[in-house]
């Protein structure tokens, strides 16, 4: 019980960071998306990608870095140097996929040169919560909330003061990526406790295998964005990015279960990523019945330049209740695995393990993602589809392939944990479904097209709010388990 209820007093407060973050970010993007031209974002979302890439070698500590903190081992000074020494190995990767790619989407290059300074505070990111995961889960969510203010106050300087365009927007970036990397690292300074240890750098590199195969999916990930600029251009990267970003407020969802992996690492029992699947839908399912309902009223508040990609936001709010569902499925698996204990794991056993059949199970999502998005997006663009049609197509072959392999994820979780919610799912769904007839009622006469951007976000703002208000009134009627939780969690604050 104590476990269960520790799992939401911390998710909750990483939840509460994301949603802060999401006020910020919403900002953030509406000032980018209003200032640069879809192509220009699309731009910036290439450089992004380029950083993830060239990011794919730091896996290799953050991956042990977060399971032998959890575990006891005060490593944090061994981690954040390695990734330090790292990070060069990442600035030759960056330089050379940027000579690959700027000139084929006829982007100027200095954009490009300014994002090479992304890929060192990348590596220290990456390294510092990956200490804070496995060592103090609700630290992520201060350094998340002051990364995000920072990010939000270089940008209006950068963008309406300076007028810097791209790089302004890179310049805001970086801001985020030091203000957070510093913060974490205040926090998990106790782990630095000890010297650099020669030892268990070699026994990272010596199993480097296993997060290298760990982390391909993430890069995988995001060689959405990379294929489709160099195929089809950088102007529907932009369509898509500006409504994936407000898509993905309802994947903070998975923040609910952050501390669920180094809880299970701990030797927490099989309930908890039931009860993680169980909290994160509470959130998950109104957040994206409210973004499909208002997703004309949420793109037109970009500018009306946006509105071909309204659908696809729609699309996209379902999906990313699939991918926390993936996350929380993806961490029952990974934090109950126990083949790597011990300083020389058995090779095939850890080959057998979980540990591996997570990563290769998303390695293949990525592959059959990004190439059936490729053909889908050939024969809408043959066919000369509009770009809301080419949006929506995007979307929906995501949406079909996270179903998918979260389902292929989930047959072999049952095997060691439980994952399946209660009865409470139910409530949750019937009261989603007349909060987002309320909020459909509200939006026709409160959400008027014409309105200053500030008004206008303001009256979208209020009607979220009602909506939220209704659902959760609803629910505490209606749902007896809730009631018992909303007091619990009152008392805790």
């Amino acid at each position: 019980m104590s476990s269960s209820f520790g799992l939401r007093s911390t998710g909750l407060l990483v939840f509460g960071g994301r949603i802060v973050s999401a006020f910020t970010g919403l900002l953030f993007t509406i000032m980018v998306a209003r200032w640069l031209s879809p192509s220009n974002f699309g731009t910036w979302e290439v450089i992004v990608t380029l950083v993830t890439f060239s990011s794919y070698p730091v896996g290799v500590v953050a991956y042990w870095a977060t399971r032998d903190v959890a575990r006891g081992r005060m490593i944090g000074r061994t981690a954040l140097a390695s990734g330090g020494l790292l990070s060069a190995v990442g600035l030759v990767l960056y330089f050379g996929f940027t000579f690959v790619t700027y000139s084929r989407i006829s982007a100027p290059v200095l954009p490009f040169l300014l994002g090479a300074l992304l890929v060192p505070l990348a590596y220290w990111s990456a390294v510092t919560n990956s200490l804070v995961q496995g060592f103090r889960p609700g630290v992520y969510a201060y350094s998340l909330v002051i990364s995000e203010v920072a990010k939000l106050s270089v940008a209006y300087s950068a963008l309406y003061i300076y007028r810097l365009g791209i790089e302004g927007v890179i310049v805001a970036l970086m801001a985020a990526y030091l203000i957070q990397s510093v913060v974490s690292t205040y926090f998990v300074r106790l782990t630095a406790a000890e010297r650099f240890d020669f030892a268990q750098t070699r026994r990272w590199s010596r199993l480097a295998w296993l997060p290298a195969v760990s982390y391909l999916p993430t890069v995988l990930a995001v060689a959405d964005t990379f294929v489709v600029a160099l195929g089809f251009g950088t102007a529907i990267v932009g369509y898509y990015q500006v409504v994936f970003m407000v898509a993905g407020v309802v994947g903070y969802s998975s923040a609910l279960a952050f501390s669920l992996y180094p809880l299970l690492l701990q030797g927490g029992n099989e309930r908890l990523p039931a009860v993680s699947m169980e909290f994160s839908l509470l959130f998950s399912i109104p957040m994206a019945a409210g973004a499909a309902v208002l997703a004309g009223p949420i793109t037109l508040l970009f500018g009306t330049k946006w509105l071909p990609g309204a659908l696809g936001l729609a699309i996209l709010a379902v999906m990313f209740v699939f991918t926390s569902a993936s996350s929380i499925v993806d961490q029952a698996l990974l934090g109950t695995e126990k083949a790597d204990v011990g300083e020389r794991p058995n090779f095939w056993a850890l080959v057998r393990s979980n540990l591996l059949f997570v990563p290769v199970a998303n390695i293949l999502f990525g592959a059959v993602y990004v190439a059936s998005l490729y053909f889908a997006l050939a024969y809408s663009f043959a066919n000369g589809y509009p770009t809301s049609t080419a949006v929506a197509v995007w979307a929906t072959v995501e949406l079909a392939a996270t179903v998918a392999f979260t389902l292929l994820k989930a047959r072999r979780a049952r095997k060691v944990a439980r994952l399946m919610p209660g009865v409470s799912v139910v409530y949750y769904l019937a009261s989603a479904a007349v909060m987002a007839g309320v909020v459909y009622l509200l939006s026709g006469p409160l959400l008027i097209q014409g309105q200053g951007t500030l008004a206008y976000g303001a009256s979208l703002l209020g009607v979220s709010l009602i909506g939220g208000a209704v659902y959760f009134g609803i629910l505490y009627a209606i749902d007896s388990r809730f009631r018992d939780m909303a007091r619990a969690l009152l008392r805790l604050l």
